[in-house]
Protein backbone atom coordinates (compact mmCIF):
# COMPACT_ATOMS: atom_id res chain seq x y z
CA UNK A 1 0.00 0.00 0.00
CA UNK A 2 0.82 3.49 -1.00
CA UNK A 3 2.20 6.07 1.70
CA UNK A 4 -0.53 8.11 -0.90
CA UNK A 5 -3.33 6.11 -0.57
CA UNK A 6 -2.89 5.46 3.41
CA UNK A 7 -2.99 9.06 3.73
CA UNK A 8 -5.74 9.48 2.18
CA UNK A 9 -7.46 6.76 4.04
CA UNK A 10 -6.58 8.18 7.24
CA UNK A 11 -7.29 11.70 6.54
CA UNK A 12 -10.82 12.10 7.90
CA UNK A 13 -9.94 9.95 10.70
CA UNK A 14 -7.21 13.10 11.85
CA UNK A 15 -10.04 15.08 10.98
CA UNK A 16 -12.51 13.39 13.39
CA UNK A 17 -9.88 13.25 16.35
CA UNK A 18 -8.88 17.20 15.96
CA UNK A 19 -12.77 17.93 15.99
CA UNK A 20 -13.51 16.23 19.29
CA UNK A 21 -10.46 16.71 21.26
CA UNK A 22 -9.48 12.81 21.05
CA UNK A 23 -5.90 11.77 21.29
CA UNK A 24 -6.09 8.14 19.82
CA UNK A 25 -8.28 6.50 17.04
CA UNK A 26 -8.76 2.71 17.69
CA UNK A 27 -12.31 0.98 18.16
CA UNK A 28 -11.50 1.23 21.88
CA UNK A 29 -12.73 -1.31 24.68
CA UNK A 30 -16.10 -0.71 26.77
CA UNK A 31 -16.98 -3.34 29.39
CA UNK A 32 -20.60 -2.06 29.55
CA UNK A 33 -22.12 0.68 27.74
CA UNK A 34 -22.28 4.38 28.65
CA UNK A 35 -19.94 4.15 31.64
CA UNK A 36 -17.34 6.13 30.00
CA UNK A 37 -16.78 8.67 27.01
CA UNK A 38 -14.53 6.88 23.74
CA UNK A 39 -11.02 8.63 24.26
CA UNK A 40 -11.69 6.66 27.65
CA UNK A 41 -12.19 3.44 26.19
CA UNK A 42 -9.65 3.92 23.51
CA UNK A 43 -7.43 4.28 26.58
CA UNK A 44 -8.76 1.26 28.23
CA UNK A 45 -8.30 -0.84 25.03
CA UNK A 46 -4.68 -0.06 25.55
CA UNK A 47 -4.17 -0.97 28.82
CA UNK A 48 -6.05 -3.91 28.10
CA UNK A 49 -3.96 -5.27 25.39
CA UNK A 50 -0.61 -4.68 27.84
CA UNK A 51 -2.47 -6.49 31.10
CA UNK A 52 0.33 -7.44 33.29
CA UNK A 53 3.15 -6.86 30.68
CA UNK A 54 6.42 -5.66 32.70
CA UNK A 55 7.32 -2.22 31.66
CA UNK A 56 9.51 -0.42 33.97
CA UNK A 57 12.11 2.83 34.03
CA UNK A 58 14.66 0.22 32.20
CA UNK A 59 12.42 -0.54 29.35
CA UNK A 60 12.82 0.43 25.49
CA UNK A 61 9.33 0.51 24.09
CA UNK A 62 8.40 -0.08 20.32
CA UNK A 63 5.00 1.06 19.27
CA UNK A 64 4.31 0.06 15.59
CA UNK A 65 1.72 1.43 13.69
CA UNK A 66 1.30 4.68 16.49
CA UNK A 67 -0.99 6.94 14.35
CA UNK A 68 -1.06 9.91 15.96
CA UNK A 69 0.73 8.97 18.73
CA UNK A 70 -2.07 8.85 21.38
CA UNK A 71 -1.53 5.51 22.94
CA UNK A 72 2.50 6.43 22.69
CA UNK A 73 1.64 8.80 25.19
CA UNK A 74 -0.55 7.33 27.32
CA UNK A 75 2.16 4.64 27.84
CA UNK A 76 4.81 6.72 28.25
CA UNK A 77 2.40 8.81 30.78
CA UNK A 78 1.69 6.10 32.48
CA UNK A 79 5.08 3.70 32.56
CA UNK A 80 8.08 6.06 32.23
CA UNK A 81 10.04 3.70 29.93
CA UNK A 82 13.73 4.76 29.20
CA UNK A 83 12.70 4.59 25.56
CA UNK A 84 9.50 5.06 23.87
CA UNK A 85 9.92 4.70 20.29
CA UNK A 86 6.79 5.18 17.74
CA UNK A 87 6.92 4.15 13.72
CA UNK A 88 4.39 5.04 11.48
CA UNK A 89 4.07 4.84 7.87
CA UNK A 90 2.11 8.06 7.22
CA UNK A 91 4.20 11.06 7.36
CA UNK A 92 1.39 12.87 8.39
CA UNK A 93 0.43 11.12 11.33
CA UNK A 94 3.93 11.39 12.18
CA UNK A 95 3.99 15.02 12.30
CA UNK A 96 0.70 15.32 13.80
CA UNK A 97 2.34 13.29 16.74
CA UNK A 98 5.35 14.99 16.77
CA UNK A 99 3.56 18.65 17.48
CA UNK A 100 1.63 17.24 20.62
CA UNK A 101 4.76 16.37 22.13
CA UNK A 102 7.26 19.30 20.71
CA UNK A 103 8.79 20.98 23.45
CA UNK A 104 8.36 18.31 26.17
CA UNK A 105 12.29 17.53 27.96
CA UNK A 106 11.31 13.80 28.18
CA UNK A 107 8.90 12.30 25.50
CA UNK A 108 8.08 9.58 23.00
CA UNK A 109 10.27 9.63 19.94
CA UNK A 110 8.33 9.44 16.69
CA UNK A 111 9.89 7.54 13.45
CA UNK A 112 8.15 7.55 10.09
CA UNK A 113 9.11 3.30 8.94
CA UNK A 114 8.12 0.66 7.57
CA UNK A 115 6.18 -2.02 10.05
CA UNK A 116 7.58 -4.58 7.24
CA UNK A 117 11.34 -3.19 7.70
CA UNK A 118 11.22 -2.10 11.33
CA UNK A 119 14.38 0.59 11.68
CA UNK A 120 15.94 -0.96 15.25
CA UNK A 121 18.71 -2.98 15.87
CA UNK A 122 18.49 -6.73 16.54
CA UNK A 123 17.26 -8.00 20.05
CA UNK A 124 16.70 -4.30 21.27
CA UNK A 125 13.57 -3.92 22.21
CA UNK A 126 12.02 -4.86 25.82
CA UNK A 127 8.13 -4.41 24.51
CA UNK A 128 6.00 -4.17 20.86
CA UNK A 129 2.77 -2.69 21.05
CA UNK A 130 0.95 -3.30 17.88
CA UNK A 131 -2.93 -1.98 17.70
CA UNK A 132 -5.06 -1.86 14.85
CA UNK A 133 -2.38 -1.59 12.20
CA UNK A 134 -1.81 -5.20 11.33
CA UNK A 135 -4.85 -5.29 8.94
CA UNK A 136 -2.95 -3.19 6.61
CA UNK A 137 -0.04 -5.06 6.50
CA UNK A 138 0.87 -6.65 3.03
CA UNK A 139 2.58 -9.30 4.75
CA UNK A 140 1.86 -9.78 8.03
CA UNK A 141 4.18 -13.00 8.66
CA UNK A 142 7.28 -10.61 7.50
CA UNK A 143 6.07 -7.75 10.43
CA UNK A 144 5.74 -10.52 12.89
CA UNK A 145 9.31 -12.02 12.02
CA UNK A 146 11.38 -8.49 12.51
CA UNK A 147 9.09 -8.67 16.06
CA UNK A 148 10.83 -11.54 16.78
CA UNK A 149 14.28 -10.07 15.48
CA UNK A 150 13.82 -7.46 17.37
CA UNK A 151 12.61 -8.31 20.84
CA UNK A 152 15.63 -9.12 23.13
CA UNK A 153 15.02 -12.83 24.95
CA UNK A 154 11.84 -13.14 27.28
CA UNK A 155 10.63 -9.56 25.21
CA UNK A 156 6.92 -9.58 24.81
CA UNK A 157 4.79 -8.58 21.72
CA UNK A 158 1.10 -7.23 22.56
CA UNK A 159 -1.08 -7.67 19.29
CA UNK A 160 -4.28 -6.14 18.53
CA UNK A 161 -6.29 -6.81 15.21
CA UNK A 162 -9.01 -6.54 13.91
CA UNK A 163 -10.18 -10.77 11.66
CA UNK A 164 -12.44 -12.43 10.32
CA UNK A 165 -13.67 -15.95 9.73
CA UNK A 166 -15.25 -15.04 6.74
CA UNK A 167 -11.75 -13.97 4.87
CA UNK A 168 -13.26 -14.63 1.30
CA UNK A 169 -16.31 -12.19 1.89
CA UNK A 170 -14.16 -9.65 2.76
CA UNK A 171 -12.02 -10.31 -0.04
CA UNK A 172 -14.85 -8.45 -2.23
CA UNK A 173 -14.13 -5.33 -0.53
CA UNK A 174 -10.59 -4.92 -2.06
CA UNK A 175 -12.70 -3.68 -5.09
CA UNK A 176 -12.77 -0.54 -3.31
CA UNK A 177 -8.93 -0.28 -3.54
CA UNK A 178 -9.36 0.25 -7.57
CA UNK A 179 -9.30 4.30 -6.89
CA UNK A 180 -7.72 5.68 -3.66
CA UNK A 181 -10.36 6.80 -1.60
CA UNK A 182 -11.22 7.43 2.44
CA UNK A 183 -12.65 3.80 1.80
CA UNK A 184 -9.60 2.37 0.34
CA UNK A 185 -8.29 0.32 3.83
CA UNK A 186 -6.20 -2.25 1.62
CA UNK A 187 -7.37 -4.77 4.39
CA UNK A 188 -6.03 -8.04 4.72
CA UNK A 189 -7.77 -9.85 7.28
CA UNK A 190 -6.42 -12.89 8.57
CA UNK A 191 -8.76 -14.78 11.45
CA UNK A 192 -7.57 -16.10 14.62
CA UNK A 193 -6.41 -19.54 13.64
CA UNK A 194 -4.36 -17.74 10.73
CA UNK A 195 -2.27 -15.84 13.94
CA UNK A 196 -1.97 -18.50 16.49
CA UNK A 197 -0.04 -21.29 13.44
CA UNK A 198 2.07 -17.84 12.72
CA UNK A 199 3.09 -16.71 16.05
CA UNK A 200 3.88 -20.53 17.24
CA UNK A 201 5.41 -21.36 14.00
CA UNK A 202 7.90 -18.72 14.03
CA UNK A 203 8.66 -19.62 17.77
CA UNK A 204 7.05 -17.54 19.78
CA UNK A 205 5.23 -18.46 23.27
CA UNK A 206 1.55 -17.40 23.65
CA UNK A 207 1.39 -15.68 27.21
CA UNK A 208 -2.56 -14.56 26.73
CA UNK A 209 -5.43 -14.70 23.72
CA UNK A 210 -8.85 -12.94 24.21
CA UNK A 211 -11.75 -11.45 21.50
CA UNK A 212 -12.90 -8.45 22.99
CA UNK A 213 -15.33 -8.41 20.17
CA UNK A 214 -18.32 -7.20 21.88
CA UNK A 215 -17.05 -4.72 24.27
CA UNK A 216 -15.18 -3.23 20.63
CA UNK A 217 -18.87 -2.96 19.31
CA UNK A 218 -20.37 -1.34 22.73
CA UNK A 219 -17.30 1.30 22.79
CA UNK A 220 -17.61 2.17 18.87
CA UNK A 221 -21.88 2.54 19.41
CA UNK A 222 -21.36 4.69 22.33
CA UNK A 223 -18.39 6.93 20.61
CA UNK A 224 -20.63 7.12 17.25
CA UNK A 225 -23.59 8.57 19.69
CA UNK A 226 -20.72 11.11 21.29
CA UNK A 227 -19.56 12.02 18.19
CA UNK A 228 -23.12 12.88 16.70
CA UNK A 229 -24.20 15.36 18.97
CA UNK A 230 -22.03 17.62 17.28
CA UNK A 231 -24.40 17.49 14.51
CA UNK A 232 -24.19 16.94 10.70
CA UNK A 233 -22.72 20.36 9.51
CA UNK A 234 -19.96 20.14 12.57
CA UNK A 235 -19.22 16.52 10.92
CA UNK A 236 -17.93 18.07 7.15
CA UNK A 237 -14.83 16.63 6.38
CA UNK A 238 -15.15 12.94 8.12
CA UNK A 239 -19.04 12.17 7.39
CA UNK A 240 -17.67 9.02 4.99
CA UNK A 241 -15.96 7.96 8.30
CA UNK A 242 -18.79 8.33 10.40
CA UNK A 243 -20.68 6.01 8.04
CA UNK A 244 -17.81 3.61 8.06
CA UNK A 245 -17.50 2.93 11.19
CA UNK A 246 -21.04 2.70 11.68
CA UNK A 247 -20.68 -0.34 9.15
CA UNK A 248 -17.94 -1.60 11.54
CA UNK A 249 -19.88 -1.35 14.79
CA UNK A 250 -22.96 -3.43 13.44
CA UNK A 251 -20.11 -6.30 11.70
CA UNK A 252 -18.92 -6.76 15.10
CA UNK A 253 -22.39 -6.94 16.75
CA UNK A 254 -22.95 -9.74 14.17
CA UNK A 255 -19.79 -11.59 14.32
CA UNK A 256 -18.90 -11.34 11.20
CA UNK A 257 -15.55 -9.22 12.33
CA UNK A 258 -13.81 -10.13 15.98
CA UNK A 259 -11.13 -8.37 17.50
CA UNK A 260 -8.11 -10.79 18.97
CA UNK A 261 -5.69 -9.55 21.37
CA UNK A 262 -2.50 -11.15 21.73
CA UNK A 263 0.12 -11.27 24.24
CA UNK A 264 3.41 -13.52 22.78
CA UNK A 265 6.72 -13.80 24.62
CA UNK A 266 10.08 -14.21 22.86
CA UNK A 267 11.28 -17.43 24.19
CA UNK A 268 15.13 -16.50 25.55
CA UNK A 269 16.24 -19.75 23.25
CA UNK A 270 15.33 -18.26 20.14
CA UNK A 271 17.53 -16.40 17.66
CA UNK A 272 16.97 -13.02 16.01
CA UNK A 273 14.44 -15.02 13.65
Amino acid sequence: MSQRSLEVFYEPNLRLTQAHGLLGYNAGFAEARGRATFDQYQRDLVWRLLGDVDIGSHSTVLDVGCGIGGPSGWIYERYHPARLIGIEYCPSSVRTAERRWSGKARRPIFLQGDAHFLPVPDRSVDVIFNLESALHYADKRKFISECLRTLKPGGVLCLGDITTRYKRTFAVSGLLNLVSSQFSTHARLWNSADYLATFDSLGFQLIRHEQVTRQSADSLADGLKDVSRAGWSAARGYRGRFFYLAIMEKLLRRKWLDYDLFALKKPRAVGSG
